[in-house]
């Protein structure tokens, strides 16, 4: 994540900073994030402020920049502190803590006295710290292949890594190359020169460059791997990754629920309560204040502090679906729960509404990619508690023993089996869940377990041990202790309430004016259901939620 001091990159509470955007990358994208940064700008204390604050995010690594003079500046005029200071700073206050990359000029730095001497400062820099290089960009691949043999002959011996900018419009190059303070080619000028006003031209010229390019570096064994300068075009870098079969089409599904988190504590987490499934954003930025996560089980001493839900909107806001759009899926108009109903059943069968708009996301999910694959095992039934008014939010079908490969229900590694209790949580009528519950109490007491609760806690019931978490998925892997990695906790269901009930007016209800009958509607859901979870513990038969449900709907009406 590049340093722009435009952003005002080290404050952490603007959204648009290289800091808070690293921080965003690493949480909740899950990829290992390297920080760039400068310190030219800056004294000391002020530099190591900014290394603390990354290694309070959890980042750990670092790009050790000198940073550009502002523009009619000497570096007599600054701090005059330069990369190979930061690179000492870092190990002198975070030992081995930080890996740390610098800057290599394959032609040397433009301010240097002389190639020679810039690559005695690169070895300055390596001696001091520096885990790796990532070079300046350049234009043929013989000038880094001898920029690696001159490094080796003066004693460097840390990876080289090639910075490659590919090609992506005539006039950006040249300008790109003038800051750089380069010379582009006479062969590159000539072949652009008939294309420079066809932008696609261009750029397929240059992505095939860059193709060849890396193609080489990488299969000759000069390059250990590659840095590209994406500019933030990425459909040209996605389609050089892909050509050199580097880009990785889905990763691996570790757990039921996405972690591939890079942080270095959260890394280590390997269960969750269930009812954030479909709202792993939200859940990230209700748990990041913890010092530890849960690993192995989820434990029983004491309820868990999520963090305020508000906090959820207050960071994430801009990447929500707008109310046009939302309205567009969920009708311009509600006139009754009938047509509440209706949108809950077009997401799950993913056809079409009205207006020939497909239902993608529902308030309580994230991923605007319809259900999940193994949904197609209870859609039928998730339709028909839908079209009785159990409105569903989140459910699973039982699993007895499918292979960790199994395309709908497998996790983790191959060779393994996984196992998932019933599972179904949903809005209902008060009425319906006092149903419910007596039927349960009476004829399955200990097969199934119920939790309700309405939005302000006026109503909590279960029959579940109250700091009792459990297991409603697990699975066994060869020479592994048995993982089990989704729970439903009462503790934590009555934290995931408040956000619950929430998204019924956030992301729903406030789309439309207060006055309107569509907004009555959605308020009176939110203020009179109740939010209900079922849990069957015998996973080797099949369900009998439904069932459950079902009398309990026949005692309603009869």
């Amino acid at each position: 994540m590049t340093w722009h001091m435009g952003s005002d990159p080290a404050n952490i509470d603007k959204v648009t900073s290289s800091s808070s955007i690293a921080a965003s990358m690493l949480d909740y994208c899950g990829v290992d994030t390297m920080l760039h940064m400068t310190c030219v700008q800056y004294n000391k204390a002020d530099t190591l402020k900014h290394l603390e604050q990354a290694k309070a995010m959890g980042l750990r690594s670092i790009l050790a920049l000198r940073g550009d003079l502002p523009p009619g500046t000497e570096l007599e005029d600054t701090n005059q502190f330069r990369a190979l200071d930061m690179i000492r700073w870092i190990r002198e206050e975070y030992g081995d803590y930080f890996s740390i990359g610098c800057a290599g000029y394959p032609l040397g730095h433009p301010q240097a006295p002389s190639y020679k001497a810039d690559l005695q400062y690169l070895k300055a820099k390596c001696d001091a710290g520096a885990n790796f290089v990532i070079t300046q960009l350049f234009f043929e691949p013989e000038t880094f292949e001898k920029f690696v043999a001159d490094c080796r002959e003066i004693g460097i011996t840390k990876p080289i890594i090639p910075g490659i900018m590919p090609i992506m419009g005539y006039e950006s190059i040249k300008r790109i190359a003038k800051l750089s303070q380069l010379e582009i080619p006479e062969h590159i000028l000539e072949d652009l020169e008939p294309i420079k006003h066809d932008d696609d031209a261009v750029q397929k010229y240059g992505t095939e460059r860059c193709i060849e390019m890396c193609r080489r570096l990488l299969d000759n064994g000069s390059a250990p791997s590659i840095h590209l300068y994406t500019m933030n075009r990425e459909g040209s870098i996605r389609e050089i990754l892909k050509a050199l079969g580097l880009w990785k089409l889905e990763g691996d599904r570790v757990f039921p629920w996405k972690n591939r988190s890079q942080h270095p504590i959260r890394c280590l987490e390997s269960v969750r309560p269930i009812y954030w499934s479909f709202r792993p954003r939200s859940y990230i930025t209700r748990t990041r204040d913890w010092d530890q996560f849960p690993n192995g089980r989820w434990g029983n001493s004491s309820s868990p502090a999520f963090g305020d839900v508000s906090s959820y909107y207050l960071s994430n806001l801009t990447t929500l679906r707008n109310g046009d759009d939302r309205l567009s899926m969920f009708g311009e108009n509600i006139e009754s729960i009938e047509d509440v109903k209706r949108v809950f059943i077009n997401y799950i069968t993913q056809t079409p509404n009205v207006s020939g708009k497909k239902v993608t996301v529902l308030p309580w999910t994230e991923a605007e990619t319809g259900v999940q694959p193994e949904t197609s095992l209870i859609s039928e039934q998730l339709v028909w508690c839908n079209e009785n008014g159990i409105l569903t939010v989140n459910s699973q079908p039982s699993v007895n023993g499918a292979p960790s490969t199994d395309p709908l229900v497998g996790w983790g590694k191959p060779g393994g089996y996984c196992y998932q209790k019933a599972y179904l949580e949903c809005f209902m009528t008060a009425e319906l869940s006092e149903k419910l519950i007596d039927i349960i109490e009476r004829e399955y007491p200990v097969r199934v377990n119920y939790h309700a609760i309405d939005k302000d806690s006026s109503f909590d019931k279960t029959n579940s041990e109250e700091t009792t978490p459990i297991a409603v998925t697990w699975g066994v892997f060869p020479g592994s202790e048995i993982a089990q990695p989704t729970v439903v906790d009462p503790l934590s269901f009555r934290a995931w309430r408040d956000e619950a009930y929430q998204m019924w007016m956030a992301q729903w209800g406030d789309f439309y004016p207060k006055e309107s009958k569509s907004y009555g509607v959605i308020k009176s859901i939110h203020d009179t259901f109740r939010l209900v979870t079922l849990v069957d513990n015998d996973f080797q038969k099949p369900s009998v939620l439904f069932d459950v449900l079902q009398k309990a709907l026949e005692q309603l009406y009869q």
